[in-house]
């Protein structure tokens, strides 16, 4: 009797035990597989729209900075406005939809790209007008436009793909800055 005793001790796992332990172990992989995935790609798209947010608060600001102390708007179109800055130098900013790039030259041929990855952009000019003691801003709509333009309005989108799987990451800038040396 001891010795059988034994021999069911030194037995080893039953064919219905291995089963039902790989199967637990399996759906335990799998779970903590998918939860890993899923935080690797959260990580992934927080990451692509922190860039995106940086790049795009740095071209407002420098836009912002630009336009605020510029002397006169020269030129707006569909994708491009230029201005007098407040050092006089002519400052064009335009988009190349071709390249997805909101780029700044200058007059004296520097290029910058603002915005890579940007998808499509819009600008307007407004006029101010003091009437009953507020600051309303409409279209500029006069035939010496220029000399009255006060506020510039832009917006702009771009996007990135995530790079660990499918999904993009955007970011949309849009404000309104009033041009403060223009008289």
């Amino acid at each position: 009797m001891f010795t059988s005793s034994r021999r069911k001790s030194k037995r080893g796992f039953t064919l219905v035990e291995m089963l039902i332990a790989t199967g637990l172990f399996g759906i335990a992989s799998a779970a903590v597989c998918s939860i890993y995935l899923f935080s690797t790609r959260g990580f992934a798209s927080m990451a692509t729209y922190a860039d995106l947010d940086k790049i795009n608060r740095t071209a407002m600001d420098t836009l912002t900075q630009e336009i605020r102390q510029a002397r006169l708007v020269t030129d707006v179109q569909t994708n491009s406005f230029s201005l007098i800055n407040g050092d006089g130098a002519s400052v064009t900013y335009w988009f190349n939809a071709a390249l997805k790039q909101f780029v700044r030259s200058s007059s004296d041929g520097n290029s910058k790209i603002l915005v890579p990855d940007c998808d499509l952009i819009s600008f307007a000019v407004y006029q101010r007008n003091n009437i009953a003691g507020t600051w309303d801003q409409y279209p500029v709509a006069t035939s010496n436009w220029s000399e009255y333009v006060k506020v510039i309005q832009l917006t702009w989108k771009a996007s990135r793909p995530v790079p660990l799987g499918p999904g993009v990451s955007e970011n949309v800038q849009t404000a309104k800055i009033i041009i403060r040396k223009q008289h």
